[in-house]
């Protein structure tokens, strides 16, 4: 019997085989690893963009529901409990009753750290000013990189309405209420500036 009739594999044959195998090994595992991390990057999106919703979604109520009280400020003058700056806005609005007292808050939304950050205490809406020594503080969300406010209408009768970094001691609330947040270092995402318009107008007096 001759080499060709006897069966089996020479050396050379099984080291190619080995060595085919071994390639599509390593390309069925770099496909996984790829198929895994655009799952992941997929499912992380999905994620930022509920949370961006929930985040937009909870402050837009809550300014759609600010409330025009009036109070007495420290000048003696009758204002609107409002006071919109372009790093923080205070102002007044219902607070649903889970998972606390429902009712009447002021309400302080600024950035603390790297944090966003509401800041609320029940009232009657007849002291005035927005103390946040003895208030809640609630982080809606982590890691922003900075927070803008800027408020358009006419604080008073005597101008057209316009764009304005701050809105304090104006007769009424503004028209349009526009938020603007960019994402921190560490978690990247795209916030869409959110503009919010209350629906209450000035109460009677």
């Amino acid at each position: 019997m001759n080499r060709r009739q006897q069966g089996g594999f020479t050396l050379i044959e099984l080291l190619i085989g080995m060595t085919l195998l071994g390639f599509i090994v390593v390309a069925v595992a770099g496909g996984l690893r790829i198929g895994i991390a655009g799952t992941d990057r997929v499912t992380t999106r999905a994620a930022q963009l509920d949370e961006i919703r929930g985040v937009h979604s909870f402050l837009r109520e809550r300014l759609e529901a600010a409330r025009p009280i009036r109070w007495t400020d420290e000048r003696g003058r009758s204002v609107i409990a409002f006071d919109g700056r372009q790093d923080r806005l205070a102002f007044v609005s219902d607070m649903p009753a889970f998972p606390d007292i429902g009712g009447l808050y002021k309400l302080v939304v600024v950035r603390v750290g790297a944090n966003l950050v509401l800041k609320r205490e029940l009232t009657e809406g007849r002291v005035s000013g927005f103390d946040t020594a003895n208030a809640a503080s609630d982080v809606i969300v982590r890691d922003i990189g900075a927070l803008r406010f800027s408020y358009f209408g006419s604080p008073d009768a005597r101008s057209k309405p316009a764009w304005s970094d701050t809105w304090q001691g104006a007769r009424g609330l503004p028209e349009l209420i526009r938020i603007e947040i960019s994402a921190g270092g560490s978690v990247q995402r795209m916030w869409p500036a959110i503009v919010v318009a209350p629906r209450l107008g000035e109460q009677p007096r």
